[in-house]
């Protein structure tokens, strides 16, 4: 699972990171848990404002969540096809859900792994 967190790691973003940003356990938690529950993507910047780390991850929390209400219409207006509809929602939940709990565990871990396609479209923080 390493091989697959250091495939995707920005390194021009974990240069940016200091030592005093990986070193607290809360920040890491803090800035992962996002992930799992989008809607707190602010989480992050409330921890600490000045830090590379939450700042980065709060950016890619925020275009999480945009890609999951995206996912969330999309998923909305197919179901309209019965059984095609329910296949493709039940699909696309589970890799949502997968993703996110990639997304978490690299973030505990204190990767900068960047969301393919919508990860540098948003840098709010």
């Amino acid at each position: 699972m390493e091989n697959l967190f250091t495939q995707f790691n920005d390194i021009e973003a974990q240069k940016e990171f200091s030592s005093q940003d990986l070193n607290k356990d809360l920040k890491l938690l803090f800035s992962s848990i996002p992930y799992i529950t989008p809607i707190v993507f602010f989480l992050p910047i409330l921890i600490n404002k000045e830090s590379a780390f939450c700042r980065f991850h709060a950016n890619q929390q925020l275009a999480w969540l945009i890609f999951c209400i995206v996912l969330g219409i999309v998923c909305s207006i197919l179901r309209i096809i019965p059984f095609l509809g329910a296949l493709v929602n039940g699909i696309l939940g589970l890799v949502t859900l997968v993703i996110g709990i990639l997304l978490f565990i690299a973030a505990l871990k204190g990767y900068a792994v960047r969301l393919p396609f919508i990860g540098n479209l948003i840098s709010v923080f």
